[in-house]
């Protein structure tokens, strides 16, 4: 997972953003040969991107979990757990949409909702951890709400927050 804490903000945008031009540039390709896109052009690479994502994520929250002292570290194992509940119910949800039945029912709103609150709770894991590494203290909502931001808008928050990654914890792991 190094990989993600060295990578330069530019080739970190390339490849999560070009993952999505390249699901975009699937479906369009299919609609246009006169084809409706079948689940697997729709859920593959949204599934590929989201694997990208959450493993910049997981890497930075668990990487400053290493670096921080014991009485400011957090586990990340609840992280990574609603992280991996997010991905399965990405390929569960594609069932819903593009089964035979094409009907969603009730729990599967309640997946969803779950799945919603497991990805906002790691944005705001991560970017609590990391502006943890950088103060070096304990910091509130109002503290880290900036880094939150800029992960949930990650086209744009990957140019600010990763140099601020490669700055903290870049050097630090092999």
């Amino acid at each position: 997972m190094s990989i993600y804490l060295k990578a330069k903000h530019w080739q970190l945008f390339i490849v999560l953003v070009g993952s999505m031009f390249l699901g975009q540039a699937l479906m369009v390709n299919s609609i246009v040969n006169g084809t409706m896109p079948n689940a697997v052009v729709i859920i593959l690479p949204m599934f590929i991107m989201s694997i990208l994502y959450y493993g910049w994520l997981w890497s930075i929250s668990l990487a400053c979990y290493k670096a921080l002292p014991n009485e400011l570290a957090t586990s990340p194992k609840k992280m990574q757990i609603g992280l991996i509940y997010a991905l399965i119910y990405l390929v569960i949800a594609g069932q819903f949409f593009f089964g035979t039945d094409k009907h969603l029912p009730v729990y599967g709103i309640f997946m969803h909702l779950l799945a919603m609150a497991a990805i906002i709770y790691s944005l705001g894991f991560t970017a609590k951890q990391l502006t943890k590494l950088e103060q070096n203290k304990e910091v509130t909502f109002f503290t880290y709400s900036g880094p939150f931001f800029l992960l949930w808008f990650f086209p744009i928050g990957v140019w600010f927050i990763q140099p601020k990654v490669n700055q903290l914890l870049g050097d630090n792991n092999p």
